[in-house]
């Protein structure tokens, strides 16, 4: 998949890459034993950031680096990535995003 960028309402821009499969089993192996379809998008969307004002951002090998990447996205950049990979689905989602956020 190509690279595709987005712009946060801070005025970063975020550069990311949907994941594949492999990608997707990788991050299995970082997450909870059973976790949830909520974890795993969200790994996946924030594991999906290629680089943070064309600086680029190291892909997570630990769950410690993936909650690091989270950080630095931050708020704006989560919402903007959200709604780039999966669009809109009113309050409900963007709500559920924010308290994922902060757990």
């Amino acid at each position: 998949m190509t690279e595709q960028t987005v712009k946060t309402s801070d005025g970063r821009t975020i550069t990311y890459r949907e994941r594949g499969p492999g990608d997707v089993l990788a991050l299995l192996e970082l997450g909870p034993a059973t976790p949830s379809t909520a974890w795993l998008e969200y790994a996946l969307m924030v594991s999906s950031v290629e680089a943070i004002d064309t600086v680029p951002v190291i892909r997570p090998q630990t769950r410690l680096q993936l909650e690091q990447l989270a950080n630095q996205i931050g708020h704006a950049g989560i919402e903007a990535l959200s709604t780039a990979l999966f669009g809109t689905d009113g309050p409900d989602r963007a709500e559920a995003e924010r308290t994922a956020a902060k757990n």
